[in-house]
């Protein structure tokens, strides 16, 4: 029945949806599920007319990439090989936030839409998106799921932040047998509702936040529940040693991990073989030092993106604020040929502890703050059991009513037993790293 599912969802519902949507998700899909073994020079001409016409559409269609690049003397025609692309400026965070939109958006004649995300900075990003783009990183996602082994329309748990769902995911959820349950309610009540879900919809696949499914299998080895899955997919936080080592043992299968970012591109993914391929033919990773030169395989770098596809808001030389590792072996024995990258490092998840024994992550607090267009920064203190500080740095004044609403959203979602202050302040300082923190829990350290 599953697999006549899957056909109905690939040949079908899923096309059907692309076209009321306009998001050409499944044509996308089919693409990449070959391209993927395709040899390596073939897919690098590939990305290498991809990254001229970017170039081209960027330059003529977004002010501060034609900006940038008359500042450093590079014209469109200068970038013909994938490594012309270290002639172009690197953009930061700043810059964009600095010119959005009018100098870093374009048009694409379709109907757009604002996301927001707090990143690994803490200070609150504004993206300009379409459906097309949308489809574009969705594909490539659902190409990681079944990396995985995960088959479209199989059932599953997702552990996720959206718990208000629109039509359109709620219509996603039916169709591709998802079980949707937030990754903010960790106390036992929710975790056993959670393996409750798991053995009535006989669900073989569970995804969600590292931190989310660490607590859940912590709570079932707890309570002796031990029914093997097929697998996990984790996104969106660290994946520590030792969270994966608890959620092997407690659901007795292997961990993939996904790497991406809410600015609308997927990096990254482990196949069977725990290698992290690079989703190479949308995004161009590159791994750069201080100084922006290439750092050798096997050290420490900034990660610097460009997205293969324009959308409404070209990410081009883009320094994401995390650090990664290249690869010291690009060859992967599961037969894709897609480049592969070491690991990656620098984002943290601290975690609140409510006296309820609900536990918070960081995409709890990003989750909920990153709606409040008055916040630029923001960073958590737990400063006791019952007690958090929450350090603000606004964009402008900040009325008490408005902390108020903060407060109450934050309550009302999974730190109702909480004492919640708020502490406005100019700037909050990185620590020795360098590296910004979202949470820091002072009773554990």
């Amino acid at each position: 029945m599953s697999k006549i599912k899957t056909s109905l969802l690939r040949n079908v519902i899923i096309p059907f949806g692309d076209l009321i949507f306009g998001q050409k998700m499944m044509r996308r899909i089919n693409f990449l599920e070959e391209a993927q073994y395709w040899p390596l020079e073939k897919i690098n001409e590939r990305r290498a007319r991809d990254l001229q016409a970017l170039i081209q559409t960027a330059y003529s269609e977004v002010p501060i990439y034609h900006q940038s690049m008359n500042q450093v003397g590079v014209q469109p025609g200068d970038i013909n090989t994938l490594d012309d692309i270290s002639k172009l400026p690197i953009i930061t965070k700043e810059i964009l936030r600095a010119g959005y939109p009018k100098q870093t958006t374009r048009s694409t004649g379709r109907k757009v839409y604002q996301a927001s995300t707090s990143g690994s900075t803490g200070k609150n990003f504004y993206v300009m998106e379409d459906n097309l783009t949308a489809g574009w990183y969705r594909a490539s996602f659902i190409l990681s799921l079944e990396w995985a082994g995960w088959e479209i329309g199989e059932p599953h748990l997702q552990l996720g932040m959206t718990i208000n769902r629109s039509l359109e995911r709620q219509l996603k959820d039916l169709f591709f047998g998802c079980q949707y349950v937030s990754a903010y309610q960790l106390d036992d009540e929710h975790l056993s509702t959670m393996l409750d879900i798991i053995d009535q919809h006989q669900i073989k696949y569970i995804m969600g936040y590292p931190g989310s499914l660490y607590f859940l299998a912590k709570y079932a080895i707890e309570q002796g529940w031990n029914q093997p899955l097929r697998s996990i997919v984790t996104w969106g936080d660290t994946l520590y040693p030792h969270y994966r080592e608890t959620i092997t043992k407690a659901f007795s299968t292997k961990v993939f991990d996904t790497y991406g970012c809410a600015e609308g591109i997927q990096i990254s993914a482990q196949c069977a073989h725990g290698n992290y391929h690079i989703h190479t033919l949308d995004t161009i990773v590159e791994f750069l030092d201080d100084n922006g030169n290439p750092v050798p395989p096997g050290e420490t770098g900034n990660i610097v993106l460009t997205r293969l596809h324009p959308g409404p808001m070209p990410f081009i030389r883009y320094q994401l604020g995390d650090l990664g590792v290249p690869s010291t072996d690009d060859c992967c024995s599961c037969g894709r040929t897609f480049p592969t990258m070491n690991s990656i490092q620098g984002r943290n998840a601290d975690v609140v502890l409510t006296p309820s024994g609900n536990r918070l992550i960081v995409h709890f607090f990003t989750g909920i703050l990153e709606h409040f267009c008055e916040i630029n920064s923001f960073q958590v203190v737990q400063q006791n059991e019952e007690t958090i500080n929450i350090l603000i740095v606004p964009n402008d004044h900040i009325s008490d009513d408005r902390l108020d609403e903060i407060r109450f959203a934050l309550q009302t979602r999974g730190a109702d037993d909480m004492n919640i202050c708020f502490n406005i302040v100019d700037q909050i300082p990185l620590p020795s790293s360098g590296k910004h923190r979202f949470v820091i829990n002072k009773t554990v350290e």
